[in-house]
C-alpha cells in the first residue's frame, strides 16, 4: 500500500514539474508568476475536484429520478467551505517571477523536455533528477538576474523600483492611478510589467508622490496582491489621512513632508 501510495505521488510529481516546465515559457511571456506550492495545491485541488463533480454528478440524477438529495447539497456545501478556506491560505510570497530575460532559457529548457520524453523516453527513476535540475538551472539564472541597488524603470511607465538589502521599494509618480479601470490596469499591465521587468512579486515598501482621489481603492487592491508592509504618502488634498482609514491595519501608512525630504537630502 505504502510502496503504491509512493509510487502514485512520484509520478505525480513528474507530471507536476513537465507541466510547470513546458508552461513557464507562456508565464514568463505574459509576466505571470509561479507558485512554489502550486504541486501541492494541485495535489489537494484533484481530490476536491473529483469528489465535487461525483457529488453534483449524484445531485444531477438523484433530482432527475426524483429521489431526496438534500444530504447532497450539504456534502457540495462543505466542500466549497473547504475550497474557499484553503484559499484564504494563499500568500504572495509563494509566487515567483522570472523576468523576460529569462524567456530564452525557459523555451529551450522546454524543448529540451519535449525531445527528452519523445526520444529517450526515460523511466520516472531517470525523468525526476533531470526535471529538478532544470528547475534549479532557471532558479538560478533567475537569481544572477536580479540587480541590487539599481533603479529600474518600469516598462516607460511613471513608476520606478528598487532592490536593496533584499527588499523592494516602488516609487509611484502617477502611474497606479492613470487609468480610468484601474482593476484590469494593475491585473493586466502593472503587475506583468514588474514581474518582466525585475522578477519581483512582492513590495515591501511603496512611495506614492501623485495619488488621485481613487488611490483608497487602487491601493487596497495593489497592497494585497503584492504584499505590500509600508506605504509612504503625501499630505496634500488629504491624501494621507484618507489612506490611513482605507487600508488594512497590518500595512503601515506614513506621511511624506517636505521636512522628511530635506532631513534625507542632508544625510546623503
Amino acid at each position: 500500500m505504502l510502496t503504491k501510495l509512493a509510487n502514485w505521488l512520484l509520478s505525480f510529481l513528474e507530471l507536476q514539474l513537465v507541466i510547470s516546465l513546458l508552461s513557464l515559457p507562456v508565464l514568463i511571456y505574459w509576466g505571470l508568476g509561479i507558485s512554489v506550492m502550486s504541486i501541492l495545491g494541485n495535489l489537494i485541488f484533484s481530490p476536491l475536484l473529483t469528489l465535487f463533480l461525483w457529488t453534483a454528478s449524484l445531485f444531477s440524477l438523484c433530482t432527475i429520478l426524483h429521489i431526496p438529495n438534500a444530504y447532497l447539497i450539504s456534502v457540495l456545501n462543505q466542500l466549497t467551505n473547504v475550497w474557499n478556506y484553503l484559499l484564504t491560505l494563499s500568500n504572495p510570497t509563494w509566487l515567483i517571477g522570472f523576468q523576460s530575460k529569462t524567456l530564452w532559457l525557459a523555451i529551450v529548457i522546454a524543448l529540451c523536455i519535449v525531445l527528452f520524453y519523445t526520444v529517450y523516453k526515460p523511466t520516472r527513476k531517470h525523468a525526476l533528477p533531470v526535471l529538478i535540475l532544470c528547475v534549479l538551472i532557471l532558479l538560478m539564472y533567475q537569481h544572477n538576474q536580479v540587480k541590487q541597488n539599481q533603479l529600474h524603470q518600469i516598462d516607460n511607465l511613471p513608476l520606478y523600483l528598487l532592490q536593496a538589502n533584499q527588499k523592494t521599494y516602488l516609487i509611484d509618480n502617477g502611474a497606479l492611478c492613470s487609468k480610468h479601470n484601474f482593476y484590469s490596469w494593475i491585473d493586466y499591465t502593472i503587475i506583468p510589467a514588474l514581474i518582466k521587468s525585475t522578477g519581483t512579486t512582492t513590495i515591501e515598501t511603496l512611495f506614492l508622490y501623485k495619488p488621485s482621489k481613487k488611490i483608497d481603492s487602487v491601493i487596497t487592491q495593489f497592497a494585497q496582491q503584492m504584499n505590500i508592509k509600508t506605504i509612504f504618502i503625501t499630505t496634500q488634498q488629504n491624501c494621507y489621512t484618507n489612506l490611513k482609514k482605507q487600508v488594512p491595519l497590518h500595512i503601515k501608512v506614513l506621511p511624506i513632508t517636505k521636512v522628511k525630504w530635506a532631513k534625507s537630502k542632508v544625510k546623503k
